[in-house]
């Protein structure tokens, strides 16, 4: 079942942060989280990567924890996703609403947010090779763990995989026309995408298992709503400067500590 409120001033909305998994941007998701001004945050489905807690580690606990304390002054809403099991499962452990899909305003226009699996042809005749996919995705984690390139190649080299993330844009957007939302934001197929589709705004902010993780910011100060991407504001001739600063303070201190030895 659905749920329609009110606008507030400023809304967070992410999605795909797969909890449990050991590639989980939990830390990142934990500073969002403590530091980011909001009013509502929408959690866009799979937050959990199953639910076998036992995978849980601190810093997934920590995201949990935050979460219900943010709750007490913010509104909070969840959005089950296909990954996260039954709603009344996810309702008793934080306390919060778990919705199929949820609406609110912004500048006086409909914003629609819903996972997108229902729209996801390719994951129901993917079943079948779900032991082949286990294989193949824990073989990545361990091949590829500084960057988990593995995984995102899999992902977007494929045909189906393009065709299931279309898919399920058009549909949603689809959805969402009929619906009267001037935006649609959908999760699911881990594929960042900020567009106009005929005069529908759309989002999918992508998974916190990417090395840039996002969420899509709705604030009524600003004209318009955005993806805030996790990781990218500091430019590269920067993030060298501040290298080759740090390489020469480096270098000056040695020089003393050698002076005062002699």
């Amino acid at each position: 079942m659905g749920m329609s409120v009110e606008s507030r001033t400023r809304t967070i909305i992410l999605g795909d942060v797969h909890l449990g998994s050991p590639i989980c941007r939990a830390r990142q998701l934990y500073e969002v989280l403590d530091k980011a001004p909001f009013d509502r945050l929408v959690l866009n489905g799979d937050i959990f990567d199953d639910l076998n807690f036992r995978r849980l580690r601190d810093k997934h606990w920590d995201v949990l924890e935050k979460i219900r304390e943010r709750g007490r002054q913010s509104e909070i809403v969840w959005i089950r996703g296909n990954h996260d099991g039954a709603a009344d499962v996810l309702r008793h452990l934080l306390g919060v609403p778990v919705l199929s899909d949820f609406t609110f305003s912004y500048h006086d226009e409909k914003v629609w947010v819903i996972h997108g699996d229902q729209f996801d042809d390719f994951q129901e005749s993917a079943k079948k090779w779900r032991n082949l996919r286990d294989v193949f995705y824990g073989f990545a984690i361990w091949f590829d763990a500084p960057r988990k390139t593995a995984i995102k190649w899999a992902q977007r080299s494929t045909r189906a995989f393009a065709r299931a993330a279309s898919k399920v844009k058009r549909k949603a957007v689809e959805r969402g026309r009929a619906r009267g939302a001037k935006w649609v934001v959908v999760g699911h197929t881990h594929h960042r995408e900020e567009a106009e589709v005929d005069g529908i705004g759309f989002f999918n902010p992508s998974s916190w298992l990417t090395s840039n993780p996002a969420y899509v910011l709705f604030d009524e100060a600003e004209e318009k709503p955005r993806l805030v991407v996790m990781g990218l504001g500091t430019p590269k001739s920067l993030r060298r400067a501040a290298r080759t600063q740090a390489k020469r303070v480096r270098r000056s201190i040695r020089r003393r500590l050698a002076g005062r030895e002699r």
